[in-house]
């Protein structure tokens, strides 16, 4: 792995998720533009798919700290589990 690779790495867990989606829509251009070389091609595929496995990640915490926040009727902490809706496609 490249210095940058591993820099991004460890500033991925730094990154907010907007940010990591914002990176990852700019990997998705670049490899649409069809300017990269077969090789530039799949580094930047390889990076897309850390990225969004980062900004999964993200989500799941965001996920698991809306349970711990959720509270009953009587005002009393109760862990629910997050039900995404139905379109959402996990």
């Amino acid at each position: 792995m490249s210095q940058a690779s591993e820099r991004q790495g460890q500033s991925a867990a730094e990154e907010s998720y907007d940010a990591l989606v914002t990176r990852l829509e700019r990997v998705v251009a670049e490899l649409e533009s069809g300017q990269l070389t077969l090789e530039q091609s799949i580094e930047k595929f390889a990076e897309g798919v850390r990225i969004a496995k980062d900004a999964s990640r993200k989500l799941d915490d965001a996920e698991r700290r809306v349970e711990l926040l959720v509270r009953d009727a009587d005002g009393e902490e109760e862990a629910v589990p997050f039900e995404p809706e139905a379109g959402r496609g996990s």
